[in-house]
């Protein structure tokens, strides 16, 4: 049960993201909170009852959804932030590391990995928010369709990310959901000068 609303809410996230993450990037820094927020839940409070997991992770998924929101003055590095995670569990899927228990080293190394993307990402301008949601939307699609579809021996949703097919449906989604956010960035950067 708690996998089908995982995978669901992630999946709707996903969708959302990769579709309007550059025109409509508030609403997008609000759905990613909530995504990162609720899977973060759902990953690691298994020790929680189905129903009360359900909950803080809705609880969690708000609260990071409302303080993202309101972050917009710092959009550029948040983009930032957000592509330097998503590339790193993209790499950590490629040596199929993705999944496993790094432990204190997994934190430290999300933190270097966000923190770096977030200072390159003010530099990059504004293309860093299409790269940004592209990477992110696609990559909250395939953790979602992962939850939903997941089979005895792939227990855990993010450890099917090291699997060839994953990565070519997240390659796949990226490359659609950039291309067709490049081109409403160009259309509208044209039409504001």
């Amino acid at each position: 049960m708690d996998a089908w609303v995982w995978g669901i809410v992630v999946l709707a996230c996903g969708v959302f993201i990769s579709a309007y993450g550059n025109v409509l990037f508030r609403f997008v820094l609000m759905f990613a909170g909530f995504a990162i927020g609720f899977s973060l839940v759902m990953w690691l409070g298994g020790f929680l009852g189905d129903a009360l997991q359900i909950v803080a992770a809705i609880v969690v998924g708000g609260i990071l959804a409302a303080v993202l929101y309101s972050l917009v003055k710092f959009a550029l590095h948040i983009a930032g932030g957000l592509l330097g995670l998503v590339l790193m569990l993209v790499i950590l899927g490629l040596f199929k590391l993705a999944g496993i228990d790094l432990g204190l080293f997994g934190y430290i190394l999300a933190l270097v990995a966000a923190g770096v993307g977030g200072f390159f990402g003010n530099r990059l301008g504004d293309i860093v928010i299409v790269a940004a949601t592209a990477l992110a939307g696609a990559y909250f699609v395939v953790l979602g369709l992962a939850a939903l579809f997941r089979t005895a021996e792939t227990e855990n949703p993010i450890a099917l990310l090291g699997t060839a097919f994953p990565l070519v449906l997240y390659i796949s989604i990226a490359l659609i959901s950039g291309l067709a956010q490049y081109q409403a960035y160009s259309l509208r950067r044209r039409f504001l000068k």
